[in-house]
Parts: C-alpha cells; sequence; structure tokens
C-alpha cells in the first residue's frame, strides 16, 4: 500500500508545475551522478587492468631472492631441482644490480639484468621492442637492450642501433671506493630498445647472464634471483615445495606480492575516488530534500484524509520515504544505463583520447564491474532513504500535530 501511494504521488499531476520541475530536476541530478561515480570508477578500474597487464608482462609468476644480501651461491644440483618441480613450466638465473651506463658526456644510473636463453619464456619484453632486437649477446659480444627512458637520457634514441657503451659498477673486491678507476669499466653496444611502462624504462638494461655476472665480479654459482614460469593452478604448490626445499634463507614471492604495495595503493586511490565523489552526491541530495518538502505540503489534504482513514504518522513517513526511495532508483536506473552506454561506445569505438604518447594505450580505458554498480545503487539508496527522513518526519507530525 505504502509504495502504491508513493508512485502515484511521483507519477501525479500538481497544483504548482514547478513542483513535478523540481522533482525530475532531483531525478537527473541523481542520475548525472550515478553516471559520474560509475565511468570515473571503471576509468580507474581499466587503468589498474592495463598496469596489472604491464607489470604481469614484466615481472615472474615466481621470484625467489635471498632475505640477506643482495647475491646468493647455488651449485647445479639444487638448481636443478628446484626447476624440476611439478608445476614450473621454465627458469632463469639473474644476476640484477646498478650499474652507471655512459655515452660520451651523458651518463645514466641503470639497473642492468643479466639473463639467461629461458628468460624469453618468462618474461614477455620481446613484444615490446621499439628498436633493434631481443638479442643478448654473450660473454665475448654482450649486447644491451635499453628502455627508451635510457636510451633517452643517453641522446641514442636518434642514432642507429648498435652504438658502443661503457659499463661502470662497484668493484666487490672489498676495497673502500675513492677512485672512479677502480670500478669495473666494461664496453657493450647497444642492441635495440625497448618500451614497458615508464618505471622500467627510465631504469632498467638488459643484458646476458654471463656479462652480468663479470661485471659485477661474481663467479658462475652466483646470481640475485630465480626467477620462474608456472602453471597457473600449481603457483601455490610451487611456492610451497620451493619454500620447503631451500628453507628460511630464501623469500618466494609471486607476481602479485613482488607489487603488492602497488596494488594496495591503486586500489585505495579507487575508493578514495569513490569517497569523493560520494561526498558530492550527497551535496546533490538537498535537490531531493527541497523535492520531497514541497512534495509534502502539495499533499497535505491527502495526508489529512489519510490520517482521518486511520493512518498513522509512521505510515505517512513510509509513503514518502518510498516515494525518495523511487526517485532515486529512477535515478540510479538511468545513471546506469548512460553509465554503460558509454562504457560500451568507449571501449569499442576509442571516442576519448589520452593525452602524449607516453602510455602504452592512447584511449581511457574502461571496465565496468558488478560490484562497483551494486555499491553504488546501495550508496544513492540509502543517501536517499537520509534525506527522505527529514522532510517525511518533520513535515507529518506537524501536520498531525495541526490536526490534533
Amino acid at each position: 500500500m505504502h509504495f502504491l501511494f508513493a508512485w502515484r504521488y511521483f507519477r501525479g499531476k500538481y497544483n504548482f508545475q514547478a513542483i513535478q520541475m523540481i522533482a525530475w530536476v532531483s531525478v537527473v541530478a541523481i542520475a548525472v551522478g550515478t553516471a559520474a561515480l560509475i565511468i570515473v570508477l571503471s576509468v580507474s578500474n581499466g587503468f589498474t587492468e592495463v598496469v596489472k597487464g604491464l607489470y604481469a608482462d614484466f615481472y615472474a609468476d615466481v621470484r625467489v631472492t635471498p632475505v640477506e644480501g643482495k647475491f646468493f651461491s647455488m651449485r647445479d644440483a639444487p638448481y636443478q631441482k628446484l626447476v624440476s618441480i611439478e608445476g614450473v613450466r621454465a627458469a632463469s638465473k639473474v644476476v640484477e644490480s646498478r650499474a652507471l651506463l655512459v655515452k660520451g658526456d651523458l651518463q645514466s644510473v641503470v639497473l642492468v639484468k643479466g639473463v639467461d636463453k629461458n628468460y624469453s619464456k618468462i618474461n614477455n619484453v620481446a613484444k615490446y621492442m621499439k628498436r633493434g632486437q631481443y638479442i643478448m649477446g654473450d660473454m665475448e659480444n654482450p649486447i644491451l637492450l635499453l628502455g627508451i627512458g635510457v636510451e633517452q637520457k643517453l641522446g641514442l634514441f636518434r642514432s642507429f642501433i648498435g652504438d658502443t657503451l661503457q659499463l661502470y659498477a662497484v668493484n666487490r673486491s672489498g676495497k673502500a671506493f675513492t677512485d672512479i678507476n677502480q670500478l669495473n669499466n666494461l664496453t657493450a653496444v647497444q642492441g635495440g630498445a625497448f618500451s614497458v611502462q615508464q618505471e622500467f624504462d627510465d631504469q632498467y638494461v638488459f643484458t646476458n647472464y654471463s656479462f652480468a655476472q663479470y661485471l659485477f665480479d661474481l663467479d658462475s654459482s652466483q646470481y640475485s634471483a630465480i626467477e620462474m614460469a608456472v602453471l597457473p593452478n600449481k603457483k601455490e604448490q610451487v611456492i610451497a615445495e620451493i619454500k620447503k626445499q631451500l628453507g628460511t634463507g630464501f623469500q618466494v614471492k609471486d607476481k602479485y606480492q613482488q607489487n603488492a604495495d602497488l596494488y594496495k595503493i591503486m586500489q585505495m586511490e579507487k575508493w578514495i575516488i569513490f569517497a569523493i565523489l560520494a561526498l558530492i552526491m550527497i551535496v546533490a541530495s538537498f535537490n531531493l530534500v527541497g523535492a520531497l518538502t514541497m512534495l509534502v505540503l502539495e499533499k497535505q489534504k491527502d495526508i489529512h484524509v489519510l490520517h482521518a482513514m486511520g493512518a498513522k504518522p509512521w505510515d505517512i513517513q513510509k509513503i514518502f520515504l518510498m516515494l525518495s526511495g523511487i526517485m532515486a532508483f529512477m535515478g540510479a536506473l538511468i545513471g546506469g544505463g548512460l553509465a554503460s552506454l558509454f562504457c560500451f561506445v568507449q571501449n569499442k569505438f576509442h571516442l576519448i583520447k589520452l593525452g602524449g604518447n607516453s602510455f602504452v594505450i592512447d584511449y581511457y580505458p574502461v571496465k565496468p564491474m558488478a560490484e562497483d554498480y551494486i555499491a553504488i545503487i546501495l550508496l544513492v539508496m540509502v543517501i536517499a532513504i537520509a534525506a527522505g527522513w527529514i522532510p517525511a518526519r518533520k513535515a507529518s507530525a506537524r501536520l498531525f500535530e495541526k490536526i490534533s
């Protein structure tokens, strides 16, 4: 019964046309707010998926590193035992450390990552090559693959592939560093440039595993990490078995754990945006308060009749709370439909472009998620009930006081 009265009041005619207009303005305001919330969260979801994809391409499924120190030693027998664990598709020994890369008068501190031939099965950097080929040479003829950010810092982005570069690394002999001549100084050539994401492009340089060992004064059994590609349904078992074999001296992380802080920050940003837009929705709900107050005043005679028929104050309040809910639901329905249409068109035709050329895509990615729709609709309904409670309660109380 309460719903039928509320629906009748929503669709009915009013003595003052302005009341009906204000009611629809409230619905439109809710629709716009709902659409804005869904679109902004969908864009946030889209960027999150793009970034996760980039990080997934760059980071290994499982990475093993020492708890203490930068490097560790492992002979072939225990290494082969690790890579033979059921579920491991491929494994690569990795040497990773800082070095100074120099070309003429230009220089850049880079993160040199030496990898073996299996690395292409673990990391998808090869598909992000912008110039040259995914080749890293050998110990006698080392080749460097530079991130485009490193390439630009050294002024190489307009030159031909094959420029000779100098690498300087700290000598691990234990002597105090007093002069640049004490640094290990090796020569290599640029074989290509890749572009994954700015964080990687500005610091990473790939080369072959043996050359990196020589650069950092490591013997053949020393490296900084073991990176693995594993079957998705075997990841937990593989990690558990690695920890069992290696003990507490090593840390074993999956892709999420390697970038846990990044994912937490991205999720936090999304819900901060949600909270800010929710505050805007609360401000927009003042229109609803005004519209409901005018509707209550407009329907005074109806309220008197209902009172005469035995309706209690709570019955009147429920009618107007229902009315508030109907207006909010209509607005949320319209807003959700508009947002869904926008997301479909943007995903299909990429109408809204990103400025600049620094990102891997040139348009705003959107990814609508069901949980976002549910959260937003619940938010809208809660705001509507809160907004409707004030005028419904005050108006009904005041009217019944007059009757009594």
